[in-house]
Formats: C-alpha cells, structure tokens, sequence
C-alpha cells in the first residue's frame, strides 16, 4: 500500500465527514402547503359561486421563527456538533493510524503489508459508516420533530380559515405585494406558540 493511497482513504473518510454533517438546513424548505379551497361537491357548479375571502400566510417565516421550530434547532444542532466531535476524533485515530502504516512499511512483509492495509480500509469504511449514520440520525430527529409543527400550524391555518370564513388560503412567498389585512401570518404565529410552544425531539438510537 502507498504512501499516496493511504492518504487519499483517508482524506476520502475526512472529506465524507465535513459533507455528511452540514449545518442543518432552514426548516421551511419542508413547509407543506397552505390548506387549498375546499373541492365542490358534485352538482354544486349550477350553484352560486360564493365572493372569494382570502388569507395569506407566510408558512416559511412561522416554520422558521415558532417557539417550538427555535426550540428543535438549537437541539438538533446540539446533538449535530456532539457527533462532529465523535467524527473528528475518529479521524484523528486513522490518521495516527496511517502513520504507523508508513513507519512499516519498509519492515513488513508483503503479506503483513496486505493485511494492514486491509485492516486500515475497514477503519476508513466504519467511519464512513458511522458519519451516515450519525446524518440518518439527525436527519430522522428533524423531520419527525419539524411535522409536530407543520400539523399544528395547518390546524390552526384551518380554523383561522373556518373563523373568517376564507375560502382561499394563500402562502406568502407567491406574492410581492399582499393587502396588511389578508395577512394573518402573526396571528398564526401567536396561536402556534401557545398551543405548541415546544417539541421534544427524539434521536434516533444509533
């Protein structure tokens, strides 16, 4: 086994690591779809179509600026730079173990050789593993955590909805200009906190 190719697993382990544990990405980009208008029943096309009543509501900034969303992050994050720590010092351990590797290299024999860098691969490839898995984790956690709040959010939309006698229930980020009054983005806000003002997130066991 070279020189060259020992550090390149072993820069191939570092690099998986730096990749597969990002900052977490902004809770929004899962934001499910404002409530749609109810269908009409059959039969209801020779009926009178009722004036439109609108809401709007800004789902991303209530997914990203709720209590309860705040809350999830920042354990996530937590929990994120806990396994950045546990992956930092399994690298640390390749790479001392890489050092050996070359120190004996002109000792070995070619047999012993084999087997060493056999052993160093599956090294490199547990911690590739492990680094998935620590993702799959975190990944896991936020999803599960982040829909508690996505279905809060959606019952509340609804009954704002019921209460105002909205037909048509729009999310924000479609428009550039919205009319003050169609935007009940902080009334959503406010109940959301109240009803859900946090959420225990749940880590996978590894």
């Amino acid at each position: 086994m070279t020189v060259t190719t020992m550090r390149g697993l072993l820069a191939g382990a570092a690099l998986a690591a730096a990749l597969a544990l990002p900052a977490l990405p902004a809770a929004a980009q899962t934001a499910p779809a404002a409530p749609a208008a109810t269908t009409p029943a059959p039969g209801a096309a020779s009926q009178k179509l009722e004036a439109p009543t609108i809401m709007v509501v800004d789902v991303q900034k209530i997914l990203q600026e709720a209590a309860a969303s705040k809350g999830i992050q920042k354990a996530v994050e937590t929990q994120r730079d806990t396994y950045q720590k546990e992956i930092a010092a399994l690298e640390d351990k390749l790479r001392t173990a890489e050092q050996e590797l070359r120190k004996q290299q002109t000792v070995l024999s070619a047999d012993a050789l084999a087997q060493r860098r056999r052993d160093f691969e599956k090294q490199v490839a547990d911690v590739q593993r492990t680094v998935q898995s620590r993702k799959r984790a975190l990944d896991s956690a936020l999803n599960d955590s982040m829909g508690q709040v996505q279905k809060a959010m959606v019952e509340i939309i609804a009954e704002m909805a019921r209460d105002k006698g909205a037909n048509i229930v729009l999310a924000r980020h479609q428009f550039v200009l919205v009319e003050a009054q169609l935007d009940v983005t902080d009334a959503v806000m406010d109940r959301l906190n109240k009803k859900l003002p946090k959420v225990a997130v749940t880590i996978p066991k590894q």
